[in-house]
């Protein structure tokens, strides 16, 4: 009789919780339909003008533009929304957008306010290759073994396309060609002709610019960067200490990953900083009030770099192509490095696909090119990473600059442009690089004469590839 009247008593209050939590599906999918409507108007103010006041509290009507423009500027327009579930958290709903699919989840409070929301990308299973993918490997020592070991689960999984790799030991160098230039045709990236964009392994490039100026006494490490930029721009400085040009090279300036007016034009998620020139660059920098103190915390900055690339072309009167063409690629004879593709470097040029395996377009950096616009091959990125680990010549002196320890807390040491890692009294140089359909890798050690190179026209992280080899 008790366990009857216990049963029946839980039974009604799950009965109560259950009425008593579920919401007005109608006001959801309204609202639901109101935001998709806004975002893809480009009006996040609308959006913002819908949540609660506790929202509202969390987040300003600012950071909230900004960080809905981010998501826009990769996501891309909203073409589709579907209702997914009813949980203890509110309303799911599918969401399809131009480059993903998403889950996205809306909360509302008594009054009809939006207490919650927010994105989860919903996972792809992309299925591997049914095939295997070719390679000009050898497989005739462990060094053959060792690569195949490591590139072969990459180049089989379904969203990757094509890989190059070198390692440079004691002046020899062996070479590796994996996969395809484009998933459509069956041919292996060639070492000499195949060109991938770098990405961020560009920075390098920046900051030996940099390093070069600083050996011929035309700058100084520690200049304010307000020596190079209009009048027009106040002092960048926080609390009467400027930002320097060392702290752009080391990414300790301050300044954010991206600028936040890079969201509010129109972005083309497939080529998302053409837009951005030299007076959007300029235009932030008016408005910019460093914090923190500079030179106190690593933080990664791709508007950094960007701006000291636009500081040497000032500087120097040059466009950024002209000088990495002039100054560091012609000294080491490096013919097939650069930024603008010609009708040579149209053909060349490797296919580039996304995370999801999908064909991507090549990317402009417009006044970021500092930060990742050049495009190379791997036999021009060997001689660019032989003359690293064995300065030599007229870049000698700025290339050795460049390895110096310029900032160094428990977590990152860094050079000029030169991310720095020790292991077992070891030291190694290397950065990483990616765009939208491209991934890149290069390393050394000086002291063992070892060097590492590895181009990928997928985004698919080759990193771990380039780290288990060089540091083995």
């Amino acid at each position: 009789m008790l366990m009857n009247t216990l049963l029946r008593l839980s039974l009604f209050i799950l009965f109560v919780q259950c009425a008593y939590a579920q919401p007005d599906r109608a006001l959801y999918d309204s609202l639901a339909t109101s935001i998709q409507a806004s975002y893809n108007g480009r009006q996040p103010e609308k959006i913002y003008a819908l949540t609660s006041a506790t929202f509202q509290r969390k987040m300003t009507a600012e950071q909230f533009a900004t960080g809905l423009s981010k998501f826009q500027a990769k996501a891309g327009n909203w073409n589709a929304i579907a209702f997914k579930e009813i949980n203890e958290k509110g309303l799911d709903y599918y969401a399809t957008f131009e480059n993903s699919q998403q889950v996205f989840s809306l909360k509302v409070d008594e009054q009809g306010k939006i207490s919650r929301m927010n994105f989860a990308i919903v996972p792809v299973v992309i299925a591997p290759k049914t095939y295997l993918a070719a390679s000009d490997n050898p497989f005739k020592d462990s060094l053959d073994m060792l690569v195949e070991h490591l590139v072969r689960p990459y180049i089989q999984k379904g969203n990757t396309s094509g890989l190059v790799l070198a390692v440079i030991r004691q002046g020899k160098v062996r070479k590796y060609s994996y996969g395809s230039i484009n998933k459509n045709l069956s041919q292996l990236p060639d070492p000499e002709t195949t060109i991938f964009e770098i990405g961020s392994v560009t920075k390098t490039f920046t900051s030996l610019l940099l390093a070069r100026e600083v050996v011929a006494g035309r700058m100084k490490l520690d200049d304010p960067i307000n020596l190079y930029l209009p009048d027009s721009i106040p002092a960048l400085n926080f609390q009467g200490e400027p930002i320097t040009l060392q702290q752009l090279s080391n990414h300790t300036s301050g300044f954010p990953r991206l600028p936040a007016n890079i969201f509010t034009a129109g972005v083309d998620s497939k080529n998302p900083y053409k837009h951005y020139n030299t007076d959007s660059l300029y235009s932030f920098l008016m408005r910019y009030r460093p914090i923190p103190a500079p030179g106190m915390q690593f933080s990664y900055s791709n508007f950094g770099a960007g701006v000291l690339g636009t500081l040497m072309e000032r500087k120097l009167n040059s466009s950024f192509e002209q000088l990495i063409v002039g100054r560091i690629c012609k000294p080491l004879h490096m013919s097939r490095t650069g930024i603008t593709l010609g009708e040579a470097a149209q053909r060349n040029l490797a296919q580039g696909y996304n995370e999801l395996g999908e064909a991507t377009s090549p990317w402009d950096l417009a006044s970021l090119q500092g930060s990742g616009a050049i495009r190379s091959t791997l036999n021009d990125m060997i001689k660019y990473i032989q003359a690293q680990m064995k300065p030599e010549g007229q870049l000698e002196k700025a290339i050795e600059l460049s390895h110096r320890t310029t900032f160094q807390s428990k977590d990152e040491s860094m050079g000029l442009g030169w991310r720095i890692r020790s292991k077992d009294q070891e030291t190694y140089f290397h950065h990483s690089g990616g765009t939208g359909g491209f991934r890149s890798y290069v390393g050394f050690d000086s002291t063992s004469q070892t060097g590492i190179v590895i181009l990928s026209n997928a985004a698919e992280e080759v990193t771990p590839i380039g780290e288990a080899i060089l540091m083995r």
